[in-house]
């Protein structure tokens, strides 16, 4: 596993022995930042003026992609002890990647942030109960841009109050980006 593209590309990825975590594959983050890079540059918006949100870190890769890219800030949520240990290891010193070691379920108060991803434990109902957490806590708000994946045969229903912008697959992957109604 290693960062696809920006000043980080190639940087190998450590993770934990085991199925503690299902890291984002190689192909299906190249995937995710393909569309990501094609929705920036259709509004106009560059990298470096992103904040970005991993929930559910794991290894970090996704977080660590975006600020490869230029994103300006970027939040890491992971509370496993053994996957926060390959997580410290993969953000080393980089001081624009803060790593927030709570519970996803009860997130910290914060601004909005731009861009919000959730890769959580699939079938767990986890990213349906940490969305109104990261919304009540502030962290999202009209408009940023919100990215569950999930694993395809789970068909996952976008909650009340949000509107499903597209749906994208990526291998065993699927990648809903969606946003709160206006």
């Amino acid at each position: 596993m290693r960062i696809i593209a920006g000043n980080l590309r190639g940087k190998v990825l450590t993770a934990p022995e085991g199925s503690a975590t299902r890291p984002t594959s190689d192909r299906a983050r190249e995937s995710l930042f393909n569309i990501l890079n094609s929705l920036l540059l259709k509004h106009g918006l560059l990298w470096t003026s992103m904040t970005f949100a991993d929930v559910f870190a794991g290894t970090g890769a996704v977080g660590l992609e975006a600020y490869s890219r230029g994103a300006k800030e970027v939040f890491c949520f992971e509370n496993n002890l053994d996957t926060l240990f390959c997580l410290k290891k993969n953000i080393g010193q980089i001081n624009a990647i803060h790593l927030i070691t709570g519970n996803a379920l009860t997130p910290p108060a914060h601004s909005p942030v731009s861009i919000l991803f959730m890769d959580p434990p699939y079938g767990q109902g986890l990213w349906q109960q940490a969305l109104p957490a990261f919304e009540k806590a502030g962290w999202i708000d009209k408009g940023t841009l919100i990215i569950i994946e999930t694993d395809k045969k789970l068909r996952e229903a976008v909650p009340e109050g949000y509107q499903l912008l597209q749906e994208r697959s990526a291998g065993r992957n699927t990648f809903l980006f969606i946003k709160k109604e206006k």
